[in-house]
């Protein structure tokens, strides 16, 4: 039998990245938050990051979920239509986030 020597140390552990449907700018999972499409069509916020139904992600900075919502990229990522309701909530949600500098939000000056 032949024996496999293990290194020492551990190795470097996976982290899952995203792209916020907003900027388009890429970091990990964990930066963004998760909006999903419900089984029932409906379109939220999802803070657990683990509801059922397609998810789109978003960076936790109210430019992106402004512009996110002016430019209909919410429903394009979620293939679906967002009701006024639900565009409403979100546009909400997203008011109580901080603002962000221009420059790191979209690149342009």
């Amino acid at each position: 039998m032949v024996e496999v020597k293990r290194q020492s140390g551990s190795r470097p552990r996976h982290v899952p990245e995203r792209t916020c449907i907003g900027c388009r700018s890429t970091s990990a999972k964990r930066e963004f938050v998760r909006i999903v499409r419900t089984v029932s069509g409906g379109v939220e916020v999802d803070l657990t990051g683990k509801k059922a139904g397609r998810g789109a992600y978003l960076c936790k900075q109210s430019g992106c979920w402004e512009l996110a919502l002016k430019r209909d990229h919410v429903a394009r990522a979620l293939k679906t239509s967002v009701g006024p309701a639900d565009r409403e909530a979100l546009a909400m949600y997203g008011a109580t986030l901080p603002a962000a500098p221009a420059e790191s939000r979209t690149g342009e000056s």
